[in-house]
């Protein structure tokens, strides 16, 4: 995939993908069939499979706190989760490619109805070394004196920006900039797009550039967006 080019260098620290298709009743005995399948497979695998309340849950262990791996099947969608674990846009694209093509082969799914992609990422201002400073004096330009009038100090701030389909573009996108309290050097960003359109199972390989659509917008447009209030 072609990266685009970038004001910042992001960290990405999560990607989810839902993947919708007509409600259905779930069997575990076939989820686990997929789960088997993909254990033959050691860059898709998950260690372990769980039924639940809430779903069918395949995951992988967390190396550290806070990182999550798995893949739950409901009813009426999966979704697919890889956050803290260091992985690529690309690693995760072949990663929901191959589990969605086994899943619905496996469980009978004629057709994804729409998919979801929720990719977060942290990037750091070049000119300014705290991002409340950079959000609320240079962002929203407030006077000092308007944030006292709060009268309590402010640990997090940030905006949300949504973009509904236009000039070509099909998708939304829903966009959070937000200081992130872990550090204060950085600025956490969030881009959640929603393609409506349907996909049947041997197009389920257009999920890769829907995914690579909605790290693009992150990346280019939002970084360029941020990137002119980052001057010196």
């Amino acid at each position: 995939m072609p990266r685009p080019a970038m004001s910042y260098d992001p960290r990405t620290i999560a990607f989810v993908a839902e993947i919708l298709f007509p409600p259905m009743q779930l069997r575990a005995d076939l989820v686990q069939g997929v789960h088997n399948t993909l254990f033959r497979q050691p860059a898709l695998s998950y260690q372990s499979f769980q039924v639940g309340h809430d779903g069918v849950h395949l995951t992988n262990l967390a190396q550290q706190p806070g990182q999550v791996s798995a893949a739950t099947f409901l009813p009426d969608r999966m979704v697919v989760r890889e956050e803290l674990r260091g992985a690529t846009v690309e690693d995760f694209a072949t990663r929901v490619v191959n589990l969605a093509t086994t899943a619905f082969q496996a469980l009978g799914i004629g057709s994804s109805i729409a998919q979801q992609f929720c990719i977060r990422s942290l990037v750091s201002p070049k000119h300014v070394r705290d991002s409340r400073e950079f959000v609320s004096n240079r962002m929203f330009a407030a006077a000092p004196e308007a944030w006292q009038s709060l009268g309590r100090p402010i640990q997090s701030l940030g905006l949300r920006l949504t973009f509904p389909p236009a000039d070509g573009h099909r998708e939304l996108h829903q966009v959070r900039v937000e200081t992130w309290p872990h550090d204060p050097r950085s600025l956490w960003i969030e881009d959640t797009s929603t393609f409506a359109g349907a996909l049947v199972t041997a197009d389920l390989p257009q999920i890769a550039g829907q995914l690579y659509a909605t790290y693009g917008f992150l990346t280019g447009p939002i970084g360029d967006f941020l990137a002119g209030y980052d001057r010196p």
